[in-house]
């Protein structure tokens, strides 16, 4: 028996190859190498910041480049070298591409897999050709000639000297010798362009030609047979009728080496059985994959083992910044495998379980060789070809290796891809938690790129043991092996579907996970020189066969009826994350043991998502429901009201109610940057269709810092208002909001700050006619416990109820079935809280005020059910005066509620702050499509930039001031409450302040 294993895990696989080759191509104009400093001399004319002002200033770009561990200089770079760079333009509108994209993968949005066409980015999101020629001509200005801008309007190609693009960038180049001895050469520092362009430009690539780019394959077993020799050897494989089982040649050759399947290694019939996918030799039919690869591919190879499987995929190859036949021939050994072996398991792992597909290689120049630049090209071909609906990469960087406009310049092509609906997974690497460990020798914990782009799904690996009601899976973390990549991303901040499963401050890797022990991995036939002239039955791990294995998955679940029906998938994360709140043991085989501490202390799995293997790997029949389940339908129109008897908690991020995994809550605060969904229909009482808007008391608490809180409907853009201000670490603090139901159901909550958050609902709005109207009052104070209004005392209320009465008083009928209140506890003492609920019904667990220190006074809007006796009872934990304001009911006659998209109406920060004493009339008809006549307003009312103690009256232009109030504040205190005001007949209201203060008004939705 002939058995191997290869390959050291301290270092690149690709190091021996690359020593030398690259060095011959540069020259130096000083080759005496010593220790790199921080700075570097910036050669050939480098600008200098600040030296030129206006519009064609040059303005740096990025970062410069970081200088690899362990390198020296080797000399400043001959001035002739020639660069093949790559100028990367901003999308037009980069907002506008992230809602598209994000609309296009939610169910209910109108554009829900409503994907671009193919060819059709440039002109819905590429830059403007006012952009495109402004950078153009900026380049030939400085004496370079751009060629011709790519189809997706993204880049614009360049070639030019070292000399040349120092002068035109004003970077000096230097050269550095790496740790193997290759020679590279780098920019010293970032590049710059007249600012007048400069936004327009993401980064320039190719400046560098230091890259570290890897594949994700483990060390190779290889497997000989009885029939073993020494030195090379022919085989064959006789083609055989398809059998997802591996043919006696791999068998017979694996016996003998004490292997069997389903323990060392998992034939695609076993390993497709595992995670509930289908094996047929027609599995996958009508969908494409392409592969990324940078090393050629060996066709013999792939044909034997379509021989040994019995399958007839198409196989096709696409050669991007290089040619057929170009770089190091496939079968050439390097330390003991041969090239070719990771496009080998790439391809045949994806024959192996979707038979029925074509496959796609898209080849770029060897890695050795290739330059980022050749990176992005391979990359941006696959994309902007929009041939293949899955995309799966088995090749990476460590993240803090690569270079910043690198890392931009594919996140652009990566949205590309996703705004067309292509799926794309990536390997998360074979070094634990230090992603950098072989590239750089530190063990610190980082993550691979590309499975940490936003845009990405990141795949982990798993160790796996058996088949069928046997089987067991654990995470793959073996010191002389490898382990699966995972962590936290330096780059990348919180992604909005990660939120309350991965509650980390950046994005979390990876998303899933799949078989990457090499120790039971994937049976190949590769070729190596070194062993044989023909392809041998080999075994071979990593994630690296985790990620075709999930791409994979998804070609089988866009085959399926239901998305054929519905759409294929698109971009993945959107959906798998939902997928997890709403039925993780059904879509998820959850992986709770095991680590990723290879090089160092990493991460440890656990119960639901962990940064080892994610969500864990696919439970296929399950998952095809979530994936291609059928588009929901936004309800709109005009609305009617329908009170809960008592508020419901739907969300309170201390104990995980409402957040986390359907089966496993998290007790994490919502971190800085990071999105909440909440679950509206069908969740505490609320019908599971049909709801146009909810009522939410939104509380945060434990705060951190200042910050503020957003409300929308998820799938839809983020507005730019706000529900909720807070302006200190240790508040807890609560606002009502009303807010747009999405087609499916979700509402989604930012934080600016980290803290946690509670969501309760008071109510909702149907498209129906069976709930209440509005009726808007001019508004009248029915409490306040300071001058005995609606009580017989002053005394402040201790741990007790008021019963406050509604019917019959401040314009509120017999016939009302709620009343709209503006609360507000002032001189409070401690901590405490206030709850509204009907009189005669049980207190709830909800509350509607909350104050955290003594001498507090905050308002709250809410809408409560009337009691029976016609009161409303309020209860007071803790110690405070109360004030109570009406402003308006429900009931059988009065007015629809119409949602709007959240829009800022009022910002006097713009202009000057609202002096004391001063009434501002605020237009309401018309704006944000508003109709005329409209009766009422929701709004959002915001202070901020408080210069004393005051209020805020908010009423109907045109009538006179109500002595009631909407907002109470303190100096320096940021405060918003959500009003509903009377829109005069004039089209607007105002707005009273007693005391200066700045005055912001975001509306919500509208009464007519």
């Amino acid at each position: 028996m002939f058995k191997r294993v290869h390959a050291s895990l301290g270092r690149s696989r690709h190091a021996a190859g690359k020593t030398g080759r690259r060095a011959r191509g540069i020259a130096a104009v000083t080759t005496t190498a010593v220790a790199l400093t921080v700075a570097a001399t910036a050669a050939y004319g480098a600008v200098t910041d600040g030296a030129e002002t206006g519009s064609h200033a040059p303005k740096r770009i990025g970062t410069a480049p970081r200088v690899p561990a362990g390198a020296t200089a080797a000399g400043t770079t001959a001035s002739g070298t020639t660069l093949h760079l790559s100028v990367h333009l901003s999308p037009r509108d980069p907002q506008a591409l992230t809602d598209f994209i994000t609309a296009v993968s939610t169910p209910g949005n109108p554009l829900y897999h409503q994907y671009l066409a193919k060819g059709k980015f440039a002109s819905a999101f590429g830059p403007t050709q006012a952009a495109i020629a402004a950078v153009a001509q900026a380049l030939k200005a400085d004496g370079l000639t751009p060629g011709k801008l790519s189809s997706d309007g993204l880049s614009l190609p360049v070639t030019a000297t070292v000399a040349q693009a120092s002068h035109a960038f004003g970077t000096g180049f230097k050269n550095v010798r790496l740790k193997d001895g290759t020679i590279d050469y780098l920019n010293a520092s970032a590049p710059a362009l007249p600012a007048d362009v400069a936004a327009s430009v993401s980064g320039i690539v190719g400046l560098s030609n230091v890259n570290s780019i890897t594949s994700h394959h483990t060390a190779v077993r290889h497997l000989s047979g009885s029939d073993s020799v020494t030195g090379p050897h022919p085989r064959t494989v006789a083609p055989r009728t398809y059998t997802p089982g591996m043919c006696s040649d791999f068998t017979d050759a694996a016996a003998q080496a004490g292997f069997a399947d389903g323990t060392d290694y998992y034939s695609p019939g076993k390993l497709a059985a595992n995670y509930g996918m289908t094996s047929s030799a027609t599995a996958g039919a009508g969908q494409t994959v392409a592969v990324f690869e940078m090393e050629n591919a060996d066709p013999n190879s792939i044909a034997t083992y379509q021989s040994c499987v019995g399958t007839n995929t198409s196989v096709s190859y696409r050669y991007v910044d290089t040619t057929a036949g170009s770089g190091t021939p496939a079968g050439t050994d390097q330390d003991g495998y041969g090239v070719g072996t990771e496009a080998a398991l790439d391809i045949e792992d994806l024959i192996g379980l979707v038979p029925g597909a074509s496959v796609i290689d898209y080849q770029g120049p060897d890695a050795d060789n290739a330059t980022d630049q050749n990176v992005l090209d391979v990359y941006q071909q696959m994309v902007t070809d929009d041939q293949a609906q899955v995309i799966s990469t088995s090749w990476g960087e460590c993240e803090p290796a690569m270079a910043g406009a690198t890392a931009s310049a594919e996140n652009a092509i990566f949205q590309e891809a996703a705004a067309q609906g292509q799926s794309i997974v990536a390997a998360s690497g074979d070094s634990g938690s230090s992603d950098c460990a072989p590239a750089t020798g530190s063990t610190a914990n980082t993550v691979d790129d590309p499975a940490s782009q936003p845009y990405v799904t990141g795949v982990g690996g798993t160790t796996m043991t058996g088949t069928g009601s046997t089987k067991t899976q654990k995470a793959w973390g073996v010191s002389q092996d490898g382990g699966s990549g995972g962590g936290v991303s330096s780059r990348w901040g919180p992604v909005l579907y990660q939120g309350g499963i991965a509650t980390t401050t950046k994005r979390a890797v990876p998303d899933v996970a799949a078989l990457a022990d090499p120790n039971d991995g994937y049976p190949i036939y590769t070729l190596d020189d070194a062993d044989s002239s023909s392809p041998e039955p080999d075994i071979v791990g990593g994630t690296s066969g985790a990620a075709p294995t999930w791409a994979a998955a998804i070609v089988q679940a866009n085959a399926s009826t239901a998305c054929q029906t519905n759409g294929r998938v698109g971009f993945l994360n959107n959906a798998l994350y939902k997928s997890a709140r709403s039925s993780y043991p059904t879509n998820f085989w959850d992986v709770t043991s095991g680590n990723n501490s290879v090089y160092a202390t990493g991460y440890t799995a656990a119960a639901g998502y962990d940064e080892v293997t994610g969500l864990g790997s696919p439970k296929e029949a399950g998952l095809i429901t979530s994936l291609c389940a059928a588009t929901g339908t936004a309800a709109t129109g005009a609305s009617t009201f329908h009170p809960l008897s008592s508020p419901k908690r739907l969300l309170d991020t201390r104990n995980g109610t409402g957040w986390g995994l359907s089966s496993i809550p998290s007790t994490k605060p919502l971190v800085a940057g990071g999105t909440a969904p909440v679950k509206i229909e069908g969740a505490g009482g609320i019908p599971s269709s049909g709801v146009t808007a909810v009522v939410l008391n939104l509380t945060v608490t434990g705060t951190t810092g200042s910050g503020s809180l957003i409300a929308w409907a998820d799938g839809t853009a983020k507005p730019s208002t706000s529900n909720l201000n807070w302006t200190g670490a240790g508040q807890t603090i609560a606002a009502s909001s009303s807010v747009t139901v999405a087609g499916d159901g979700v509402v989604d909550l930012y934080t600016s700050s980290t803290t946690h958050v509670i969501a309760d609902v008071q109510g909702y709005y149907t498209s129906g006619t069976t709930g209440s109207t509005y009726t808007a009052l001019k508004p009248a104070r029915l409490l306040d416990t300071r001058s005995k209004v609606g009580i017989s005392t002053t005394s402040k209320i201790t741990n007790a109820v008021v019963s406050l009465k509604v019917r019959g008083h401040g314009g509120v009928p017999t016939g009302a079935s709620s009343v709209v209140l503006n609360l507000t506890a002032t001189q409070t003492v401690g901590s405490g809280y206030l709850e509204a609920y009907p009189e005669g019904a049980t207190r709830p667990t909800a509350s509607n005020v909350n104050w955290a220190v003594t001498g507090t006074t905050i308002p709250n809007l809410v809408v409560v059910p009337i009691g029976s006796d016609g009161n409303v009872s309020l209860y007071v934990h803790g110690t405070s005066h109360v004030i109570a304001d009406v402003s308006g009911y429900f009931s059988t006659s009065g007015s629809a509620f119409h949602t709007v998209t959240p829009l800022r109406l009022l910002d006097t920060r713009t202009t000057t702050a609202l002096g004391a004493g001063k009434t501002l009339a605020l237009p309401i008809a018309g704006a944000d499509g508003i109709p005329t006549g409209v009766k009422a307003v929701v709004l959002t009312v915001t202070v901020t930039g408080t210069t004393g103690t005051g209020y805020l009256t908010a009423w109907a232009d045109g009538t006179s001031r109500p002595t009631a109030s909407n907002l109470n504040w303190v100096q320096g205190k940021t405060i918003a409450n959500q009003v509903i005001v009377p829109v005069g007949s004039d089209g607007k209201i105002d707005f009273y302040v007693s005391s200066t203060t700045q005055v912001l008004a975001d509306v919500a939705g509208y009464m007519s």
